[in-house]
């Protein structure tokens, strides 16, 4: 049980293919091994992961996709990817590609889109999940496309990532970094979504998601990773759980799940529009990888690499693709270790974040443990003892 980092790449990148040696049998040979291991451990038994469908349950020659079971005690959710056509998609919506995210109890089991079932209703579908790079798609593009896969299956720490991207010159193609990994403060897998376009400034989203109450919801990344012109990379950030009226009842403390430490998030503007920058640690060993980037505005995603590390057997090592090593112009700063006043809930609420969404009306306010303060006066609790003693405009009477 350990980390692992492993690499593909394909002088011709095609989705389509069943192949057992093909991109997309690859990802679910190294899905399946993972679950396993995952699987395995008693703290898991709960949460398991299952390959429902791979590229095998395909039923057209240009459908492709996958449908992963996600464990959870009392309601287990099911992410499927399914595309139909070669169409590439240079944005949001024109490509068929299709990533889903739905419960099991939502979801039937049959042949339809193209073998991969459907959805009664959804937490999250996007387009243009990924493109079809192959010379017979549409556009016609001759690329090579590579995929990476970090896995690690050390009980309490365990996450899957795997960043989907081409090699080649092609400025129109989508690429996407998914992401699960479970954290001790809640009770599933959180899912964190990273779709970059090549050209700059057309496409870009982050979906993230966790677990809230025994069920799965969006999430924001907290704090804000740096944007822009920042260049500047943090670590530390986690998954903040949203609710539909944007306001939690006063109490409550929400929980910011951390990301595996090896995640970093901010801003590069020298990042090569492939996603294939590469840098050296400044602050010690390892080297950093560019998952996932899209210029001004959006976050790019990189992952810190121990030495070391070593592939899935038969798989390369990260340093097998085709990087370049970008300048050094970035400032990488770790977030301070979570403590009493940087993560809650487990080791206490952070009083900025934490309870300042919590604190509804004066009842709210007077709650909290940081805010309260300012209304407290001269010997009293709560909002101080009253009106001052002199200078008023009106009769004091009996305090």
């Amino acid at each position: 049980m350990t980390l692992t980092c492993s690499a593909l790449q394909w002088p011709l990148w095609n989705w389509t293919s069943k192949l057992a040696t093909d991109p997309g049998l690859k990802l679910a040979e190294a899905f399946t091994a993972f679950s396993a291991e995952v699987n395995a451990t008693p703290a898991n038994a709960l949460v398991p992961l299952q390959v429902i469908k791979d590229h095998s349950a395909a039923t057209g020659p240009t459908t492709y996709g996958y449908v992963w079971r996600l464990g959870h005690p009392q309601t287990p959710v099911l992410l499927s990817f399914s595309n139909s056509s070669k169409v590439q998609g240079y944005n949001s919506s024109s490509s068929s590609a299709r990533l889903q995210l739905g419960l099991e109890s939502a979801y039937t089991n049959d042949s339809s889109n193209g073998g991969y079932g459907s959805f009664s209703a959804t937490l999250f579908s996007v387009n243009a999940g990924l493109s079809h790079y192959a010379s017979d798609g549409t556009p016609a593009w001759d690329l090579a496309g590579f995929l990476l896969i970090q896995a690690d299956t050390t009980p309490g720490r365990e996450f899957f990532c795997y960043t989907i991207a081409p090699i080649g010159t092609d400025i129109n193609t989508q690429n996407h970094t998914l992401l699960l990994f479970r954290s001790p403060a809640v009770s599933g897998w959180s899912v964190v979504l990273n779709r970059s376009n090549s050209y700059t400034g057309m496409f870009y989203s982050q979906n993230s998601y966790t677990w809230s109450n025994n069920a799965l919801v969006a999430a924001s990344i907290i704090p804000l990773p740096p944007t822009g012109s920042d260049q500047q990379l943090i670590r530390g950030c986690g998954l903040y759980a949203n609710t539909s009226s944007g306001v939690f009842a006063p109490g409550t403390i929400q929980p910011r799940i951390a990301l595996p430490d090896c995640f970093w998030l901010g801003s590069n503007q020298l990042s090569d529009p492939r996603r294939l920058g590469r840098v050296s640690n400044p602050g010690g060993a390892g080297t950093f990888y560019q998952l996932a980037a899209a210029y001004s505005g959006a976050t790019d995603l990189w992952y810190l690499n121990p030495p070391g590390t070593q592939p899935r057997a038969g798989w390369d090592t990260v340093g097998s693709l085709p990087w370049s090593t970008i300048p050094d112009r970035l400032s990488f700063c770790p977030l301070l270790t979570p403590g009493p006043v940087a993560m809650g809930p487990a080791t206490g609420p952070d009083f900025l974040i934490d309870w300042s969404t919590a604190a509804l009306g004066a009842a709210g306010v007077r709650q909290h443990p940081f805010y309260a303060k300012q209304l407290q006066g001269g010997g009293g609790t709560g909002g101080g003892s009253g009106r001052p003693s002199t200078g008023v405009l009106w009769p004091r009477g009996t305090p």
